[in-house]
């Protein structure tokens, strides 16, 4: 019984049906092809010995395709010594604009809540300190996460600066890896350097965008593994697959939108970011409700809660449903 649940997963169903229902939105992993390939990619980086030009990449892909939880599993792992690391990746998120995109600082403020919980600054001590950190602790990468768009929040002096620093963190003296996440416009900011397009230009890789296929139907039953619900739920079938890649579709949130000064055409594939939220979202309901699985149905009102509508059909019968499992 609830064998298509994780180990963990069903210590799980022990608990209250308010705290299960909250669990169904905590951080779950499930590994895909299109991330075991990267992930590869990645660790033959780590992996590489440290030389007078260490190597990077660059990561680009749609917003929502999973690239920031790839890029966060990877230091996630490294740090604590599972998943076959040579060395340990850190990760910084620069879309935190308080915290600024100086790339130099921003690595020192990290690199010292790490070691010493408090940042290091540029000083020659801090900055020697900071130099052997990074060796005695064997970081061999750093991710700079959502680096698109620096060009049009710096100005040209910080942006040279900015590319002055990733040859640094990649020379002798830090030993880095520097692995650059973003969308596609990452791309072109990486082109207006011709030493950094000659370091990443061949060494740019794309995560695809998802479609409506098998992959998805294998990526959705291994995710339900992890969803704490009593009853098995039917999410094989390509009547579920197609509605959930449909309601994921960029056609709910219109067909442009503002990028800049221009307004961009959307992708026409779903999100994954979005599916995994509808997903979550219909196996909360299914707990506090007592169905205790999820389908068609769940996965529509699902939505429709994620956007403050109601379709009142769908809710009737899904209400019907709740008061046959509760009585």
């Amino acid at each position: 019984m609830n064998d298509h649940l994780t180990k963990k997963t069903r210590e799980y169903l022990l608990l209250p049906p308010d705290e299960r229902a909250l669990l169904c939105y905590r951080d779950v992993w499930v590994k895909h092809p299109y991330g075991i390939a990267l992930t590869e990619c990645a660790k033959l980086l780590v992996s590489l010995p440290r030389v007078k030009a260490n190597p990077g990449m660059a990561v680009v892909g749609a917003p929502g395709v999973g690239k920031s939880r790839l890029a966060q599993r990877w230091s996630e792992e490294s740090f604590s010594d599972g998943g076959g690391w040579a060395g340990k990746v850190m990760y910084i998120d620069l879309s935190n604009r308080k915290k600024g995109v100086d790339l130099e600082k921003r690595f020192l403020q990290e690199l010292g809540m790490i070691v010493r919980g408090r940042a290091y600054t540029f000083s020659a001590k801090d900055y020697a300190e900071a130099q052997q950190a990074v060796r005695r602790l064997n970081i061999r990468a750093v991710i700079f996460d959502e680096a698109h768009g620096l060009d049009r929040r710096m100005t040209s002096q910080r942006l040279h600066n900015m590319f002055e620093a990733l040859k640094g963190f990649s020379s002798q003296d830090w030993g880095l890896n520097v692995i650059l996440c973003g969308i596609k416009e990452l791309r072109d900011m990486l082109e207006i350097d011709d030493q950094i397009q000659s370091r990443y230009g061949h060494r740019t890789t794309e995560l695809p965008e998802w479609e409506n296929d098998n992959l998805l139907a294998s990526f959705i039953a291994a995710f339900m593994c992890y969803m704490p619900l009593q009853r098995p739920s039917e999410v094989s079938s390509t009547i579920f697959r197609d509605k959930l890649y449909s309601l994921a579709s960029p056609a709910h949130a219109g067909a442009e939108t503002l990028h800049g000064n221009k307004f961009r055409a959307r992708s026409k594939k779903s999100s994954l970011r979005t599916m995994v939220d509808i997903l979550k979202e219909a196996c909360r309901y299914a707990v506090v409700s007592g169905e205790e699985y999820i389908d068609v149905v769940s996965i529509k009102t699902a939505a429709d809660r994620l956007r403050g509508i109601a379709d009142p059909q769908a809710l009737l019968i899904q209400n019907a449903r709740t008061n046959l499992a509760t009585s």
